[in-house]
């Protein structure tokens, strides 16, 4: 069995994936984006994929915005 998901994580999944439906994006899209497969961009918005800093600033690169911003609320 694998690591429990961890709330942090879940918050940051749910944050990316408001920006990326408010930008009209699928999980393909932002994926290509990115330079993942669909597959990862689904575990990542669920929880179960867990994000080092260099993945935090390349989905925030891909959704227009900053770290800082797919951070809020996470740890400050």
């Amino acid at each position: 069995m694998g690591k429990p998901i961890e709330a942090c994580h879940i918050s940051v999944g749910i944050r990316i994936r408001m920006i990326r439906e408010t930008l009209g994006l699928s999980q393909e899209d932002l994926a290509k984006r990115v330079g993942l497969k669909r597959v990862s961009v689904t575990n990542t918005e669920t929880g179960r994929q867990r994000l080092l800093l260099d993945g935090i600033e390349r989905y925030a690169t891909a959704l227009g915005t900053t770290p800082k911003h797919l951070l809020k609320g996470v740890w400050w």
